[in-house]
């Protein structure tokens, strides 16, 4: 299958984008990546129609990496 998915780096919470998890590894020393099942492109572009920029970084690049979101109310 050949979509953008969403992973999540195991232990840092640094969140990816990219086709696949290898392509995410290749730029951070081969840490593991998670699948996330429930990430939905579509939901994601009407959520914040400026991810299309994202994405297109993706297809530039093969890959997207974000820092770990901050838990509120720290």
């Amino acid at each position: 299958m050949h979509r953008i998915r969403k992973f999540i780096e195991v232990g840092s919470g640094r969140i990816g984008y990219a086709m696949t998890d290898a392509a995410l590894s290749e730029v951070s020393n081969g840490a593991k990546w998670s699948p996330d099942p429930s990430f939905s492109v579509a939901d994601a572009i009407l959520a914040d129609p400026e991810f299309a920029l994202v994405l297109k970084a993706v297809l530039r690049d093969g890959r997207v990496l974000v820092a770990a979101p901050k838990a509120n109310g720290k």
